[in-house]
Protein backbone atom coordinates (compact mmCIF):
# COMPACT_ATOMS: atom_id res chain seq x y z
CA UNK A 1 0.00 0.00 0.00
CA UNK A 2 1.46 3.36 -0.51
CA UNK A 3 2.29 5.49 2.61
CA UNK A 4 1.07 9.03 1.41
CA UNK A 5 3.62 12.08 3.16
CA UNK A 6 0.77 14.03 5.20
CA UNK A 7 0.46 17.72 4.74
CA UNK A 8 1.76 20.27 6.61
CA UNK A 9 -0.68 22.36 8.03
CA UNK A 10 -0.34 26.28 8.90
CA UNK A 11 -1.15 26.45 12.61
CA UNK A 12 -1.09 28.50 15.59
CA UNK A 13 1.06 26.88 18.57
CA UNK A 14 -1.09 26.92 21.11
CA UNK A 15 -3.69 24.96 18.56
CA UNK A 16 -0.81 22.05 18.83
CA UNK A 17 0.30 22.36 21.98
CA UNK A 18 -3.54 22.30 23.42
CA UNK A 19 -4.66 19.75 21.11
CA UNK A 20 -5.95 16.16 21.96
CA UNK A 21 -2.58 13.61 21.49
CA UNK A 22 -3.94 10.94 19.42
CA UNK A 23 -1.33 7.67 19.69
CA UNK A 24 -1.38 5.23 16.27
CA UNK A 25 0.47 2.32 15.86
CA UNK A 26 2.20 0.72 12.83
CA UNK A 27 2.59 3.23 9.45
CA UNK A 28 -0.52 5.28 10.38
CA UNK A 29 0.73 8.87 11.99
CA UNK A 30 -0.52 10.12 15.03
CA UNK A 31 -1.72 13.01 15.07
CA UNK A 32 -3.25 15.65 17.46
CA UNK A 33 -6.97 16.53 17.39
CA UNK A 34 -7.48 20.81 17.63
CA UNK A 35 -10.44 22.04 19.25
CA UNK A 36 -11.81 22.40 15.95
CA UNK A 37 -11.68 19.16 15.46
CA UNK A 38 -8.61 19.07 12.70
CA UNK A 39 -6.61 15.91 12.71
CA UNK A 40 -2.61 17.32 12.51
CA UNK A 41 0.59 15.18 12.26
CA UNK A 42 2.62 17.89 10.25
CA UNK A 43 2.90 21.25 10.88
CA UNK A 44 4.28 24.49 9.66
CA UNK A 45 4.44 27.66 12.31
CA UNK A 46 6.45 31.00 12.64
CA UNK A 47 7.65 32.17 16.16
CA UNK A 48 10.84 33.23 17.68
CA UNK A 49 13.16 31.29 19.33
CA UNK A 50 13.43 32.06 22.95
CA UNK A 51 15.51 29.34 24.25
CA UNK A 52 18.39 26.97 22.72
CA UNK A 53 20.23 23.57 24.08
CA UNK A 54 23.03 21.69 21.92
CA UNK A 55 24.50 18.77 24.05
CA UNK A 56 28.38 18.82 24.19
CA UNK A 57 28.61 15.16 22.02
CA UNK A 58 25.82 16.67 19.49
CA UNK A 59 23.55 14.44 19.59
CA UNK A 60 20.73 16.21 21.15
CA UNK A 61 19.85 19.56 20.47
CA UNK A 62 16.58 21.21 21.23
CA UNK A 63 14.87 25.24 20.53
CA UNK A 64 12.37 26.65 22.36
CA UNK A 65 9.58 28.52 19.85
CA UNK A 66 7.30 31.59 20.97
CA UNK A 67 4.41 32.72 18.34
CA UNK A 68 2.90 35.05 20.89
CA UNK A 69 0.26 32.00 21.59
CA UNK A 70 1.99 29.86 23.17
CA UNK A 71 5.71 27.70 23.52
CA UNK A 72 6.56 24.77 21.83
CA UNK A 73 9.51 23.07 21.95
CA UNK A 74 11.28 21.24 19.01
CA UNK A 75 14.01 18.45 19.44
CA UNK A 76 16.38 16.55 17.28
CA UNK A 77 18.39 13.50 17.98
CA UNK A 78 21.54 12.04 16.86
CA UNK A 79 22.10 15.40 15.21
CA UNK A 80 21.96 19.28 15.89
CA UNK A 81 20.37 19.62 12.21
CA UNK A 82 18.12 21.52 11.05
CA UNK A 83 18.45 24.07 14.31
CA UNK A 84 22.25 23.83 14.60
CA UNK A 85 22.00 27.56 12.44
CA UNK A 86 19.37 29.24 14.64
CA UNK A 87 20.33 30.97 17.75
CA UNK A 88 17.69 32.54 20.47
CA UNK A 89 16.13 36.06 19.52
CA UNK A 90 15.73 34.67 15.43
CA UNK A 91 12.66 34.40 13.90
CA UNK A 92 11.84 31.17 12.32
CA UNK A 93 9.37 29.75 9.97
CA UNK A 94 9.20 25.68 11.04
CA UNK A 95 7.49 22.73 9.41
CA UNK A 96 7.88 19.32 10.97
CA UNK A 97 6.11 16.24 12.51
CA UNK A 98 4.30 16.64 15.98
CA UNK A 99 5.62 13.82 18.38
CA UNK A 100 4.63 13.46 22.43
CA UNK A 101 6.51 12.04 25.07
CA UNK A 102 5.96 12.09 28.94
CA UNK A 103 2.67 14.16 27.98
CA UNK A 104 4.71 16.83 26.10
CA UNK A 105 3.75 17.83 22.73
CA UNK A 106 6.80 18.88 20.43
CA UNK A 107 8.34 19.21 16.80
CA UNK A 108 10.87 16.63 14.97
CA UNK A 109 11.89 19.61 12.57
CA UNK A 110 12.79 18.90 9.20
CA UNK A 111 12.71 22.31 7.85
CA UNK A 112 13.65 25.48 9.46
CA UNK A 113 14.32 28.60 7.61
CA UNK A 114 15.61 32.15 9.19
CA UNK A 115 12.68 35.16 8.49
CA UNK A 116 14.13 38.59 7.88
CA UNK A 117 10.88 40.22 6.19
CA UNK A 118 8.36 40.83 8.63
CA UNK A 119 5.61 41.04 5.89
CA UNK A 120 6.11 37.10 5.68
CA UNK A 121 5.31 37.12 9.41
CA UNK A 122 1.92 38.84 8.74
CA UNK A 123 0.93 36.81 6.00
CA UNK A 124 1.40 33.74 7.94
CA UNK A 125 -1.05 35.08 10.73
CA UNK A 126 -3.42 36.52 8.29
CA UNK A 127 -3.25 33.00 6.15
CA UNK A 128 -3.86 31.10 9.38
CA UNK A 129 -7.02 33.82 10.47
CA UNK A 130 -8.81 32.95 7.09
CA UNK A 131 -8.64 29.15 7.51
CA UNK A 132 -9.60 29.50 11.04
CA UNK A 133 -12.74 31.74 10.75
CA UNK A 134 -15.85 29.96 11.83
CA UNK A 135 -19.28 29.55 9.85
CA UNK A 136 -22.37 30.91 11.58
CA UNK A 137 -23.32 27.42 12.28
CA UNK A 138 -20.11 26.43 12.87
CA UNK A 139 -20.13 22.76 14.82
CA UNK A 140 -17.54 22.16 17.77
CA UNK A 141 -14.67 20.26 17.98
CA UNK A 142 -16.70 17.07 19.78
CA UNK A 143 -19.43 16.84 17.50
CA UNK A 144 -17.11 16.91 14.37
CA UNK A 145 -15.11 14.20 16.74
CA UNK A 146 -18.04 12.08 17.36
CA UNK A 147 -19.13 12.43 13.59
CA UNK A 148 -16.24 11.34 12.45
CA UNK A 149 -16.11 8.39 14.69
CA UNK A 150 -19.93 7.41 13.38
CA UNK A 151 -18.56 7.70 9.37
CA UNK A 152 -15.61 5.32 10.34
CA UNK A 153 -17.94 2.92 12.04
CA UNK A 154 -20.65 2.88 9.06
CA UNK A 155 -17.23 2.54 6.77
CA UNK A 156 -15.60 -0.18 8.76
CA UNK A 157 -18.93 -1.94 8.20
CA UNK A 158 -19.09 -1.18 4.41
CA UNK A 159 -15.31 -2.74 3.76
CA UNK A 160 -15.88 -6.06 5.80
CA UNK A 161 -19.06 -6.36 4.35
CA UNK A 162 -17.74 -6.30 0.83
CA UNK A 163 -14.93 -8.72 1.91
CA UNK A 164 -17.53 -11.06 2.68
CA UNK A 165 -18.83 -11.13 -1.07
CA UNK A 166 -15.29 -13.70 -1.48
CA UNK A 167 -14.84 -16.64 -0.32
CA UNK A 168 -11.17 -16.71 -1.81
CA UNK A 169 -10.57 -12.79 -0.60
CA UNK A 170 -10.50 -9.48 -2.51
CA UNK A 171 -7.45 -7.44 -3.44
CA UNK A 172 -6.74 -4.02 -2.04
CA UNK A 173 -7.51 -2.30 -5.23
CA UNK A 174 -11.51 -3.75 -5.45
CA UNK A 175 -11.85 -2.79 -1.87
CA UNK A 176 -10.44 0.90 -2.88
CA UNK A 177 -12.45 0.95 -6.19
CA UNK A 178 -15.46 -0.43 -4.94
CA UNK A 179 -15.78 1.47 -1.26
CA UNK A 180 -16.55 5.16 -1.78
CA UNK A 181 -13.91 6.74 0.64
CA UNK A 182 -11.12 8.32 0.88
CA UNK A 183 -8.13 5.46 0.00
CA UNK A 184 -6.09 6.44 3.18
CA UNK A 185 -9.02 5.74 5.31
CA UNK A 186 -9.85 2.53 4.04
CA UNK A 187 -6.03 1.74 4.02
CA UNK A 188 -6.37 2.72 7.89
CA UNK A 189 -9.57 0.78 8.72
CA UNK A 190 -7.87 -2.06 6.70
CA UNK A 191 -4.66 -1.93 8.60
CA UNK A 192 -6.92 -1.86 12.10
CA UNK A 193 -8.87 -4.93 10.38
CA UNK A 194 -5.20 -6.78 9.92
CA UNK A 195 -4.56 -5.95 13.43
CA UNK A 196 -6.92 -7.36 15.14
CA UNK A 197 -7.17 -10.22 13.30
CA UNK A 198 -10.72 -10.10 11.33
CA UNK A 199 -9.00 -10.15 8.04
CA UNK A 200 -5.59 -11.38 6.95
CA UNK A 201 -3.62 -11.23 3.82
CA UNK A 202 -3.60 -15.07 1.83
CA UNK A 203 -1.30 -13.41 -0.85
CA UNK A 204 0.02 -10.17 -0.88
CA UNK A 205 -2.02 -7.68 -2.11
CA UNK A 206 -5.25 -9.67 -0.95
CA UNK A 207 -7.22 -9.69 2.08
CA UNK A 208 -9.71 -12.23 3.51
CA UNK A 209 -11.97 -12.18 6.50
CA UNK A 210 -11.43 -14.46 8.57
Amino acid sequence: MTIQRMTAIKMNISDIVNGQWVKKEGFEPSFVVTSSGEEISRTRFLGTVVGKFVAEDGNFASITIDDSTDTIRAKTFKTAKPIDTVEIGDVIDMIGKIREYNAEIYMIPEIVKKIIDPNLELLHRLEINKRSKKPKNQRTGQSIIEEKIEDRDILRKNIISFMSTNDDGVTYGSVIENISAPEKDVESIINDLLAEGICYEPTPGKIKKI
